[in-house]
């Protein structure tokens, strides 16, 4: 199989960890060999990110040896941690008596590394009813419309609350109990408000993520292409999707026609509907 090895900067997990003590036992390199057994590690962890829709995956591992600069000491009786997210990868660890991590690698862009050949998949939707999706459809297009209504409402408070709080700040005399009570309760509002807003932009993502898995089988990380009704061709690593005006748009980085990530961001949008539109 073919892998290669690679050689990692390490930094300090936090700024906090800036004293004596974690500077003396932090190592410089990482010495990682992406063989069968690490590729299979990062698969495990990429499955469980698209199972469970989540950011990021961190998994102890053993594939990796830590060293101190570019010598033949290395260390021992460290415990060694893999990052997966569905594009990059890094490794962390701790030497004992720590308990919690405190040093890092930087993040490397899994196309960079030597997995397996991945296939670039096909976005293509016909006009055909997706029976089993239609629901999510509508489930995406009810929270989008309490969404949409709740960021008004969000924006009409803020409005009104800013000039308030600017005038609160500027004003030398003490307001009274009822005003007082007023611009807290204003404020409360509009906190609950954005959480809300905040709360169902994340929701809908999820949807949007799922219905995107179930029709075309994607998840983030997959590189896909689609040609629209034009025959213009997009091709890229699908890293964001978003909703709006009952379309979904797929976005990353662009894959060249030489098959290899270039450096330019691609996206393209497919409408999608629970209903069809009436003529």
């Amino acid at each position: 199989m073919t892998h290669q090895v690679i050689c990692l900067a390490v930094q300090l997990l936090n700024k906090e960890q800036r004293n004596e003590h974690y500077r003396l036992a932090l190592p410089t390199y990482c010495l990682v060999e992406f063989a069968e057994r690490l590729i299979n590690e990062v698969h495990k962890a990429r499955k469980l990110l698209e199972e469970n829709n989540l950011y990021e995956v961190v998994v102890k591992t053993t594939e990796v040896n830590w060293f101190y600069e570019l010598t033949n000491r290395y260390h021992h009786s460290m415990t060694s941690y893999l990052h997966v997210t569905s594009t990059k990868v890094a490794f962390s660890g701790l030497l004992p008596p720590n308990k919690e991590p405190h040093f890092i690698t930087a993040y490397v862009d899994i196309d960079d590394i030597a997995l397996p050949e991945r296939n670039i998949k096909s976005i293509l939707l016909d006009k055909k009813r997706v029976p089993f999706v239609l629901s999510l459809i509508r489930e995406l297009e009810a929270k989008q419309e309490t969404f949409e209504k709740t960021s008004d409402l969000y924006w009409q408070l803020e409005n009104i609350v800013s000039p308030i709080r600017d005038l609160d700040d500027k004003c030398t005399n003490a307001l009274t109990p009822d005003r007082d009570e007023l611009l807290s309760n204003l404020n409360e509002e509009s906190n609950a408000l954005s959480v809300q807003t905040e709360r169902l932009e994340l929701e809908i993502e999820q949807i949007v993520l799922r219905i995107i898995k179930r029709i075309f089988g994607v998840v983030y990380g997959d590189l896909i292409t689609h040609i629209d009704t034009k025959n213009r061709t997009a091709s890229l690593r699908f890293e964001h999707a978003y909703y709006y005006d009952k379309e979904i748009t797929f976005s990353g980085t662009g894959i060249t026609k030489q098959g290899e990530l270039g450096k330019r961001h691609q996206s393209f949008s497919i409408k999608i509907m629970a209903e069809r539109e009436s003529v």
